[in-house]
């Protein structure tokens, strides 16, 4: 007999477990119905992924306590890690009910954090924690909330927009360890330096109180950098700052604005958070201005310019052997250049080579971690990567960008499971990052689970459509969006948006263009666009051969013309 959930019955405990542990799971379920409480328990196991979907999700959403029995077997199941992240999501009070002495896996550990756990044997307390315990309710962030605004340029030429984008990248960096901060991603920050949104409209979309403005001048070595700190909702400026001089004084002028931001927010730092924030990286002037001349190409994430931009990583790092942020960025643009571009052995084994030089003066780092992380996992070893990228959460268990990681070595890796719990635990911690919701909703899709990939879909649409307000020329916001559309089921409003998304230029936007169209069944407009897309330096022609997505035209005679010049191109 399986106990299935009905519009009658709404279960007060649904109860995860593994199959090896059956016994024990039906003996409590039988215990605690004596005792009057309604249990949802499968005891026929799930068949299929549609099935767990429909029936299991359910429950979990009517429940008011999921109980979670551990065990070796559980820890290692992949369908108790799912219901355990979709309990997570849905902040349902999480009961850890122990049968033996489990050690957890980092995919359990961030849903049970701070949990206590109960004995099996001990009875009473599980009713007790039922019945008395407290549920996982959202929380109003109470951070001050700060977006740091794309400095202005007034050098004559204009030309030094790097140094501009440079200054802002810095502070967001240094600002972006301070827990009490809520501080808008320099990712969503510079979308908005060629683009005049009123502050008024940034403020209610992103739910800003404070804006750090600036503008920078810079004529040779000499520069003029004037900043000044805004409160929206008094409509105050708490600070202003201008100081004219010496591109030499780059570090002190840093240093007093950060220090200046930090006073007029009334932030109270800790020990290491006053370290990080200080911490110069280098002292030499010269490296730094090529540092940030080497971020601007790196920006650019084309062949060309993670090349140049490791030339000039490479000429800070002999003006300063100690200057650890060059050396790291050099060894993730070979890393880089590897994966997307050039296959050459030769490329990682110099990112290694940076990277062990780095460790002799500055271990364990967290970017020095992420960057090995990557290396190890381009050569295939797997084990190592998975242990870095591990050490890299432990170190930074509020860092988004950690357990993001993580989650990609899992996707990579065909530990989905893993992947989405990871995923959602990054957007627990930023709740608007684009990159992190698409990953979540392909790990969805990847796993088969319709109903996952739906419901994620469905979340990250208002990110997009909030993007979109903001920037309405933002092409590859309106391409995600139109593809979140179809991934969410609503084809019909997918096959709308895409129509509408003509003039497309870059080469990555017309490959997922032509994606969408195929999985609409739109095949010559599939085709025409993955034609577009070769024009425009799209190069990762591996994925014709191996996405999914664009199985509705293999064997077509086009496609296959298509993938043939496409190589032969490539190949010249």
């Amino acid at each position: 007999m399986t106990f299935f959930l009905s519009c009658e019955t709404m279960p007060d405990i649904f109860i995860s477990y593994s199959r090896k542990d059956s016994a024990q799971a039906i003996e409590l379920a039988e215990r605690l119905r004596e005792s009057g409480v309604k249990v949802w328990i499968d005891q026929q196991g799930i068949v299929g992924a549609e099935h767990w979907a429909r029936e299991i999700a359910e429950g979990i959403r009517a429940c008011s306590t999921f109980l979670l029995l551990l065990s070796p077997e559980s820890v290692s199941s992949e369908e108790v890690l799912k219901e355990l992240a979709l309990a997570s999501e849905r902040r349902k009070r999480i009961l850890p009910v122990e049968l033996a002495p489990t050690e957890l896996p980092s995919s359990f550990e961030y849903q049970l954090a701070g949990l206590q756990r109960v004995s099996i044997a001990d009875f009473d307390k599980i009713l007790r924690s039922h019945q008395h315990g407290v549920e996982r309710v959202a929380t109003k962030d109470t951070r001050k909330s700060l977006m740091i605004l794309p400095f202005e340029d007034l050098s004559p030429t204009q030309d030094n927009g790097w140094f501009a984008d440079g200054l802002v990248s810095e502070f967001v960096s240094a600002l972006g360890n301070i827990k009490s901060l809520r501080l808008m991603d320099w990712n969503t920050s510079k979308e908005f330096k060629n683009r005049k949104v009123p502050t008024a409209t940034l403020a209610k979309e992103l739910d800003i109180r404070y804006f750090l403005e600036g503008q920078v001048r810079k004529v040779e070595d000499k520069i003029k950098v004037s900043v000044s700190l805004l409160d929206f909702e008094t409509a105050d400026y708490l600070w202003q700052y201008s100081y004219r001089g010496a591109f030499a004084d780059i570090f002190d002028i840093q240093e007093e604005i950060a220090a200046k931001t930090v006073h007029g927010l009334k932030l109270h730092l800790t020990n290491e958070e006053e370290r990080k924030l200080n911490d110069r990286g280098t002292e030499n002037a010269e490296a730094y201005e090529l540092f940030l001349k080497g971020e601007q190409y790196y920006e650019l994430r084309t062949k060309e310019g993670f090349e140049y931009a490791i030339q000039l990583f490479r000429e800070a790092m002999r003006l300063d052997p100690h200057f650890a942020e060059a050396h790291l960025q050099a060894a993730a643009g070979l890393a880089e250049l590897y994966r997307n571009y050039d296959r050459s052995p030769h490329l990682l084994e110099e990112a290694e080579q940076i990277v062990d030089h780095v460790r002799q003066f500055k271990p364990s780092a967290q970017s020095e971690l992420e960057v090995l992380g990557l290396i190890r996992l381009l050569q295939g070893r797997l084990d190592e990567a998975e242990s870095l990228m591990k050490k890299m959460v432990e170190l930074e268990p509020g860092n988004s960008s950690s357990h993001f990681g993580l989650g990609f070595f899992y996707a990579q890796t065909d530990q989905i499971a893993r992947s989405i719990a990871l995923f959602e635990e990054s957007l627990r911690l930023t709740p608007e990052d684009t990159v992190v919701h698409m990953n979540l909703v392909m790990a969805y899709d990847l796993a088969g689970d319709k109903q996952g990939r739906i419901r994620a879909a469905e979340r990250a649409l208002p990110i997009l459509e909030k993007r979109i307000r903001l920037v309405p020329d933002d092409e590859s916001a309106r391409v995600l969006h139109a593809d979140l559309l179809q991934r969410a089921g609503r084809n019909e409003e997918a096959a709308t948006a895409l129509a509408k998304l003509n003039g497309i230029a870059d080469g990555n936007s017309l490959y997922n263009l032509a994606c969408l169209a195929a999985r609409l069944h739109e095949r010559d407009r599939a085709i025409e666009l993955l034609l577009a897309s070769v024009k425009a330096g799209f190069a990762n022609i591996e994925l014709f051969h191996s996405d999914p997505d664009l199985d509705t035209l293999r064997g077509l005679p086009d496609f296959l013309d298509l993938v043939r010049a496409a190589e032969e191109k490539k190949d010249n």
